[in-house]
């Protein structure tokens, strides 16, 4: 049954186009990071694409700490309680400086090895590594903003994001014409300039956030002196339903990680295709991800306030929304192919290459569509965080790896069949997810 409640869709827009906006944000400074380091040359654009492997996973990560913590946050202020918010903040915040000590040591100290595992080009490794040494940084900076950013997100306050991202775009974008091909007298720093341009932005991001969080934001009231205690009871249930999230997230991104290594296996002309669908896929999956992460928001207000027939409302909705986003969003990423490739300096191998991965792209994206919205929107917003990690993580390590594996390396398939392989995890995801939706045993209130 579709919910005929107004009030959804009122919600569903004023939380998901301000998301949405965000993404459309970061997705112009992938963009654009992308098309500068580009016009570099097609080494310069593999060796950043295989370093920011190491920020992906930790990203990924920090979306796993973020959507975990948003379970327990939206529920509880649906349910009224603002202390309980400020104890899973404080949670959430050393956690993920601990993450980010790791992750930073990896890029600082040995950033040739993590290279090395994608790449024998001695090239690519010098210049991956060159850009790890400096963006590390960045990286405790990005893990404060995504959790705030994401508290804001579960607490209805959307605004500052878009504020926040807006900002980092154009630090971003000027900074890299400045650093990278040495304009307005500074020296031309190629990979390390958009190292050092993205940092900036990150350092920028998370003041403007500090700053909103300090003097204007008036809901949670957080303070900086409430990080200073750990509430066990919370951290024991936080564990227990957000650990499958940060799992599962991490699993997720080292199995995507195990993708990049089987198309880097494929040749360079491969490996910077990928790079340019992935910045395709962005753009096009702009109102999926706002939905599905508005979805989650909702869900978990409305189980907090213990609504739970209408929960199963809008999770209905919800499909419905996804499938609608999916169509329309494939049908524009295969029409834009040719006009995005006239941004990249890339071989003319490349771009045919390019071509067959955005049309197997824009086919599999129904159904990333469908499972993101399911699966993020739905079940892990209603707290079923153990079966999203148990799906999630059998169907892409067990199924589409191997297969992707078998297909690339050992029987050498065509491109396109290599990528149908590599997402088939997908189509399996939405058919249990969908039983999991309709048998209505994904919702849980997790608030004490």
């Amino acid at each position: 049954m579709i919910t005929k409640d107004r009030n959804f869709y009122k919600l569903i827009l004023s939380i998901a186009v301000p998301i949405a906006c965000q993404n459309l944000i970061t997705f112009a400074v992938s963009m654009a990071d992308s098309v500068m380091v580009g016009w570099m040359g097609q080494d310069q654009l593999v060796a950043v694409s295989l370093a920011n492997q190491l920020f992906f996973v930790f990203m990924i990560l920090m979306f796993g700490l973020g959507s975990g913590g948003n379970i327990f946050v939206a529920q509880y202020w649906g349910k009224g309680d603002v202390g309980a918010i400020h104890k899973i903040i404080s949670i959430m915040g050393k956690v993920s400086i601990v993450f980010s000590i790791l992750f930073m040591g990896v890029a600082l100290f040995i950033p040739k090895q993590f290279m090395g595992i994608f790449t024998e080009n001695p090239v690519i490794i010098d210049l991956g590594a060159e850009y790890l040494q400096v963006i590390f940084v960045s990286y405790i900076f990005f893990a404060m903003t995504n959790i705030m950013i994401n508290v804001l997100r579960s607490v209805e306050t959307v605004k500052i994001s878009v504020i926040v991202y807006t900002a980092s775009l154009i630090v971003n974008v000027f900074l890299n014409w400045v650093l990278i091909f040495g304009n307005l007298g500074a020296p031309a720093l190629g990979v390390k300039g958009a190292a050092i341009a993205t940092t900036i932005a990150r350092m920028t991001e998370f003041l403007i956030v500090l700053v909103f969080m300090i003097f204007y934001e008036k809901k949670i009231k957080f303070k900086a002196k409430s990080l200073l205690h750990t509430d066990f009871i919370l951290l024991k249930d936080f564990t227990l339903i957000g650990g499958p999230v940060v799992l599962n997230e991490l699993l997720w991104a080292l199995g995507s990680s195990a993708i990049a290594f089987i198309v880097a296996k494929m040749g360079e002309e491969v490996v910077a295709a990928n790079n340019i669908n992935n910045v395709v896929w962005q753009f096009v999956a702009i109102f999926i991800m706002g939905v599905g992460n508005a979805g989650a928001v909702i869900i978990g207000n409305t189980i907090g306030a213990q609504e739970y027939e209408k929960a199963k409302e809008y999770a209905n909705t919800l499909v419905i929304l996804a499938v609608m986003l999916g169509i329309i969003g494939g049908v524009i990423m295969f029409t834009i192919r040719p006009y995005v490739l006239m941004l990249y300096k890339v071989p003319e191998t490349t771009k045919i290459v390019t071509m067959q991965i955005i049309a197997v792209s824009s086919v599999i994206l129904l159904f990333q569509s469908l499972a993101f919205i399911l699966m993020i929107g739905i079940l892990r917003g209603g707290g079923d965080t153990k079966f999203v990690l148990i799906a999630d993580i059998i169907f892409l390590l067990f199924i589409a790896i191997p297969l992707g594996y078998l297909a690339a390396i050992v029987f050498k398939l065509s491109i396109p069949l290599v990528f149908i392989a590599l997402r088939c995890d997908e189509i399996i995801k939405v058919i249990a997810s969908l039983f999991r939706v309709k048998s209505g045993k994904w919702i849980r209130n997790v608030t004490r």
